[in-house]
């Protein structure tokens, strides 16, 4: 018996701890937020008197109407409209409210545990209802936290959750004496998987309708013009927004607005206007600067990456490489970033050859409350015929010889379909300070792809093409209008072997909008990081995620540390929804299989 309630506890932690949970303990919310997907579990308040019934081995025909059992459907009527959120004055809104497809998921849930325990021996019945108290008794506690809040800002009572609470307590779900015998434990160990997996289900149901209603008030609030704000005042807010939602303190919020303020200046105070200054290779929209969120172990990392733009007139590609230069310098005069093996390169990635995208690139992030700096630089601005020669060279300038033999011999295949696309420097004096090389990867296989990513030391074989396919919805080749992208780490403490491969893949190409993006993303993270996401995205968002595409632009994995990063790079959309060559997935290519699915989980 102790190995049952030993595994239920490890159930109600494990629901403590999910998404819906943190959903409603998320004090940024208003409470009419975070109670929004009340209306969905009117079935289950009306239903719950059968349920008990059932439990309780009676049948519904032969007990006769209980008064209690209406005064609590009563009194969550009364709630929803104290709320706002429902009106049941007519017969139609009754008769929508418990059959209307919001309540659908609900239906089938509490039919599904009626079944459970109609089919169930007595003993499992006694750990049914133990395990129904533990989730109830839970998610009622967060409820009633919620409802307090309301009442205190609103001075108005939601009487409904007292009453279901003393109904609870009262109910035979709350009894606690229990014996099941040993030949039966594992009946009960099933069983109590079976509540917790209806539940967290109806849970997860519940909280995307939170979320899209959510999204959807916000949808609807004024939005501020882009057009009519400065770069500045925009990013700014962007920034402060995207900080806010994932719980940066005020210290690290500030330190993200203040470089993004230095950095983006003198150019930053310029309107940003109808039409982008500089068709900026950045982002689809050419918006000159995209904000990233990274995740590690459930803890977010803001980051930007940001071309630095003419003051005055117009920009050009020499002019974003001139001004670069200029941030560079300003960045060390001010914050004292090193600059030492940027300027043994520079020379090399001048830009002469009109077709180059960009020239120079800067990155910020804060980690561990420190900031740190970037740059990316384009192999191919002397041309893309000399990107491979330029970057032998660079690498052999900086004392990375190794790092090219890598590159050349184990990831370049030799039919031409890998380009070097970006070279990238941490600019810092540390041991550790990377040197990056990103490729494109054209018609990549499966395989293929896991050699390139096991050249990573903790790479585990398989999860790359796990993450690929999650996002892309279907299988085969990793191809379309943009190809998946690696970036290969190498540190002054070993240049033949990279620290770590990053896996980049160009989610928006594969979807038809950011909500799918979303749901994609949600096989590939635990909950509190698709919470943290989650938030994030609807944070920047200032549509629906439905009604268009690109806001997610690239989602990328790396594991380091015996751990698995992600990172979300995501559009602030200055200038309007994407333009990019979307390669249109198949209607039948939009979810990954049960199969694919179940080795996310097992991965990551």
């Amino acid at each position: 018996m102790q190995q049952v309630l030993e595994h239920l506890s490890g159930q109600r932690q494990t629901f403590a701890r999910s998404a819906f949970m943190g959903f409603l303990q998320d004090e940024r919310l208003t409470p009419q937020e975070r109670l929004s997907f009340l209306p969905c579990v009117a079935p289950f308040v009306l239903g719950l008197a059968d349920l008990n019934r059932t439990l309780l081995g009676r049948e519904p025909e032969l007990i006769p109407e209980n008064p209690q059992e209406s005064a609590h459907w009563a009194l969550y009527l009364s709630d929803l409209q104290v709320l706002g959120l429902s009106s049941t004055s007519d017969l139609t809104s009754m008769v929508r409210l418990l059959w209307g497809a919001e309540g659908s998921h609900t239906r089938r849930t509490l039919y599904e545990l009626i079944d459970l325990a109609a089919n169930a021996s007595p003993a499992t019945t006694q750990v049914l209802m133990l395990a129904l108290h533990a989730a109830g008794s839970m998610s009622l506690g967060a409820f009633e936290q919620v409802a307090r809040t309301f009442e205190s800002r609103t001075g108005k009572e939601l009487v409904g959750l007292r009453f279901l609470r003393t109904q609870l307590n009262h109910a035979p779900w709350a009894q606690q004496s229990v014996d099941v015998p040993a030949a039966l434990e594992q009946d009960a160990l099933e069983a109590i998987d079976e509540v917790f997996s209806l539940l967290g289900d109806l849970a997860n149901h519940l909280l995307t309708y939170a979320l899209h209603q959510l999204e959807v008030k916000r949808a609807q609030m004024a939005w501020q013009q882009p057009s009519t704000l400065t770069f500045q005042e925009f990013g700014t807010a962007r920034l402060q927004a995207l900080c806010e939602a994932v719980g940066y303190d005020a210290t690290n919020t500030a330190t993200v607005k203040r470089f993004f303020h230095f950095m983006s200046s003198p150019w930053g105070a310029r309107r940003i206007g109808t039409t982008p200054p500089w068709k900026s290779d950045i982002t689809d929209d050419h918006t000159p600067f995209e904000l990233s969120l990274a995740i590690e172990d459930g803890r977010p990392e803001v980051r930007f990456l940001m071309e630095a733009q003419s003051a005055h007139g117009p920009s050009t590609l020499r002019s974003t490489w001139e001004d670069g230069l200029a941030l560079s310098e300003r960045l060390g005069e001010e914050f004292g970033v090193r600059l030492e093996r940027l300027n043994q390169v520079k020379d090399l990635f001048e830009p002469v050859d009109p077709r180059a995208r960009f020239a120079l690139w800067h990155a910020f992030f804060v980690k561990a409350g420190r900031p740190d700096v970037k740059v990316y630089l384009n192999p191919a601005a002397r041309g893309p015929e000399h990107a491979n020669d330029v970057v032998r060279e660079a690498l052999e300038r900086l004392g990375f010889s190794g790092a090219w033999r890598c590159l050349s011999e184990q990831v370049m295949r030799s039919e031409g379909q890998d380009q070097i696309l970006y070279f990238s420097l941490d600019l810092s004096a540390h041991q550790a300070a990377r040197v990056k090389i990103y490729l494109a990867h054209r018609d990549i296989t499966a395989e293929e792809l896991e050699s390139v990513m096991s050249l990573a030391k903790e790479y585990v074989p398989g999860e790359a093409w796990v993450f690929c396919q999650a996002l892309k919805g279907h299988t085969g080749h990793v191809e379309t209008s943009r190809p998946v992208l690696t970036c290969l780490s190498f540190t002054s403490d070993d240049d033949e072997r990279p620290s770590s491969v990053t896996l980049h893949v160009p989610v928006r190409c594969h979807v038809a909008n950011d909500g799918q993006t979303m749901e994609r993303i949600r096989f590939l993270l635990e909950p509190q990081s698709h919470t943290l996401l989650e938030r994030a995205v609807r944070a920047l968002a200032h549509r629906r995620l439905d009604a268009g595409v690109g806001l997610i632009q690239w989602a990328s994995m790396r594991r380091q540390g015996g751990k698995i990063r992600t990172t979300m790079y995501l559009a602030t959309e200055a200038y309007g929804l994407s333009t990019h060559l979307e390669a249109k997935p198949r209607p039948s290519d939009f979810h990954a299989s049960t199969e694919t699915r179940e080795f996310n989980r097992a991965a990551f």
